[in-house]
Parts: structure tokens; C-alpha cells; sequence
């Protein structure tokens, strides 16, 4: 029953990503590394893929994978450090 749920949630995350499209101020002029820190933070996945095709596609912006990448890994390392320190994972 658990494995239902689970599928259900990931399809509706994933709807929920397409029907929601990234504003153009999502894409240009961002500080690369600062979105990457935020995202890895707030303890998302990466979301390199997701926003190189769509800023890629719609607003012909190129995201610098290695400052959003760094960016995240910081922020990820600092999320974990924190969800550690209160036990919780």
C-alpha cells in the first residue's frame, strides 16, 4: 500500500512541475551558485536538468551547471548538517 502512495505522490509532484512552468525571472539575470544554495537548503534534489531545459528552451539562457552545482552541494552539506544536529533525516 505504501509503494501506491508513494507513486501517487511522485506523479502529482511531477504534474505538478509541468503544469507550473519557470517564470523568465526564474532564468535570467540569477545568481547561479545563490539558486543551487537555496535549492540544496531547502533540501530539494537538483534541479539543474529542469532548469537548463526549460531556461534553455524558453528564454534561450544557459545555466552554468558547475556555479549551480557548487552551489547546491554547499547548501545540501549545510541542510544535512542541520537535519543531523536535530537527528531528523
Amino acid at each position: 500500500m505504501g509503494s501506491k502512495a508513494g507513486l501517487t505522490f511522485c506523479i502529482l509532484f511531477l504534474a505538478g512541475c509541468a503544469l507550473f512552468p519557470l517564470p523568465e525571472s526564474d532564468c535570467r539575470g540569477v545568481d547561479w551558485e545563490r539558486r543551487g544554495y537555496a535549492d540544496g537548503f531547502a533540501g530539494h534534489p537538483l534541479q539543474y536538468v529542469r532548469l537548463a531545459s526549460e531556461c534553455g528552451r524558453r528564454f534561450g539562457v544557459e545555466v552554468p551547471m558547475d556555479l549551480y552545482d557548487k552551489g547546491w552541494k554547499d547548501g545540501r552539506f549545510e541542510w544535512e548538517r542541520l537535519m543531523g544536529s536535530m537527528d531528523v533525516r
